[in-house]
Formats: structure tokens, sequence, C-alpha cells
């Protein structure tokens, strides 16, 4: 199985080590939500893939959206009236990224399991609404690619406040409350400083990839909170139609 990510940097799902927008294999510098992915699947296809960097390619989101924007207009997909920029670059970015988990599959001659990566970064201020806008239009976009192993991987309001719950907040409790933050870093109470605080200092990509090996994340405490539960169900149902 080969596992396609597209995520926005080091602090989440990775980096490329080549300083180029797509890269694979050694190149791929994972990162702490790549890390998390590994621990969720494995018990979903009966092995680490932390032994197997040869399974991973990724796609900046810098990348994708470049490679959207080259796509001819004949074959960009379209969104309606009524959706807001916001949801069509979604829409728009996993259509692409479906497409290129299409052709992934038959130069590997593999299954593919794609994971569109991006942080929700609602505020309070935000409508009711607008997490769910952009979760189905990855979805939506995945379908109009004709891809039918992808999955959205939206923390709200970023993925510091999943970690937040993996560290310990309110243990054995309900995490839901932490999508309430705000997604702006500079925010008073941010989640990205609570982090910090309750680890005690500010952690590179790296160093809370290897926090994460250490402290595996408690999957019940953590599905508490709504977005990553929806992530945790379209993953195990992605891997479940591709191993039926």
């Amino acid at each position: 199985m080969k596992i396609l990510l597209s995520g926005e940097g080091p602090t989440d799902l990775g980096v490329c080590r080549n300083a180029q927008g797509r890269c694979d294999g050694a190149e791929f510098k994972r990162g702490p939500m790549t890390q998390l992915l590994i621990q969720l699947l494995e018990p979903l296809i009966h092995y680490s893939l932390d032994d197997y960097p040869d399974s991973f390619a990724y796609v900046s989101e810098t990348a994708l959206s470049a490679q959207t924007k080259a796509t001819p207009a004949r074959l960009q997909p379209a969104r309606g009236k009524k959706k807001g920029a916001e949801t069509s670059y979604f829409y728009s970015n996993a259509t692409t990224l479906g497409r290129m988990a299409v052709d992934l599959a038959v130069d590997v001659g593999d299954s593919v399991l794609a994971v569109f990566f991006r942080d929700s970064d609602g505020t309070r201020s935000s409508h009711a609404g607008r997490w769910q806008d952009q979760w189905q239009s990855v979805c939506d976009g995945f379908k109009r690619s004709g891809f039918e192993h992808g999955v959205p991987m939206l923390p709200k309001p970023k993925s510091e406040a999943w970690l937040l719950c993996v560290a310990g907040v309110n243990p054995g409790g309900d995490c839901s409350a932490l999508e309430e933050l705000s997604g702006n870093d500079n925010a008073p109470h941010s989640a990205k400083s609570q982090l910090d605080a309750m680890l005690g200092q500010h952690h590179s990509a790296e160093e809370l990839s290897d926090w994460l090996k250490e402290h595996p994340a408690d999957v019940d405490h953590i599905n508490t909170m709504p977005s990553f539960k929806a992530f945790h169900q379209a993953l195990t149902s992605a891997v479940e139609k591709m191993h039926p």
C-alpha cells in the first residue's frame, strides 16, 4: 500500500527534504500528524508503517495548488455559485490530489490511500457550519476525481488541539471543548501556546514526532473531538474498502 499525503508543512504531515514540492521515501521527513496516522493505521493493516518509509509520497500545499491551476480548463472542477472561494479551494485541490492518487496507483501497481490535511483554523466568530463545509468540499473533490480512497484530515481548529488531547488535557474525559480554541497562534490561550505549556516548552516538529512515538494516542479519548472522530472514521472506512 502507498500513502499519498498533502499537508501544510513540517509541523503537521511533514516536509520534503529535497526542498521540492513533491517527494517520497527517504526524501520525505515525517511530521507529527504522519506519526499519528501511522499509529492509527497499525491496527487496521496489522503492521507499522514506521518500518516502511517508502510507503509514503508527499505533495505540499503549494505544489498541489500549482498543479490545480495548471490543470486544463476543461478538466477544472466546477463549483456552484453559492459556494465560497474557500470551499472551492478545498474542493479543487482535493480533486487534484485524487487524480494524482489514481495516477500513482497505476504507476506503482498497488493500492493507494490519499490523505488531505489542512487546519480548519476556525475562530469563535466563524460561522457554525464552516468546518462541515470544508469537510464536505474535500469529500466532494475526491468523488469528482473518481478516487475512492481519499480521507480528509481537518483538525478543528488545528492539529495542536488534537495533540493537546493526546498530551492529557482532561485525562479520561471529553476533549471536545478544545475545538473551540482560537486557530490564531497569536491569540491569548491559543492551541499552540497551550500545547507548549502542557509539554513544558516549545517542541519542534521533529520533537513532537518523537514525543508521539513515546506517548501513543489514546484513540477513545481523542475520539471525543468531533473533527478527529470524523477523520478516524473516514480513515477506517477507506482502509476497509481497500482491504475488504
